[in-house]
């Protein structure tokens, strides 16, 4: 039960990480347009491409760590039960 809870802890961690990584990459997004008379269409490009990929694997690893809480939540919750029917039992 103790490792059910620390995996179940583990990956609400993971998913407020990839929560606050969704937040900041889209307020560098709405920022990036604002460089001040920047010319250098190549290095936005770059930019753009970086804050699309961070993106990409935030909502990933939002997705993995969401399904991993509930794989655990369910192990903990089967856990509970075979504990209540060897006491009846």
């Amino acid at each position: 039960m103790l490792v059910s809870s620390i995996a179940r802890f583990n990956a609400i961690n993971n998913m407020n990480k990839a929560a606050f990584g969704l937040m900041q990459n889209g307020a560098q997004m709405s920022n990036a347009g604002a460089f001040g008379g920047e010319h250098d269409l190549g290095m936005l490009n770059q930019l753009d491409k970086k804050m699309s990929m961070d993106l990409a694997s935030n909502k990933l690893l939002y997705k993995v760590s969401y399904l991993q809480e509930k794989l655990a939540a369910k192990h903990q919750d089967m856990d509970c039960k075979r504990k209540s029917l060897n006491v009846l039992a």
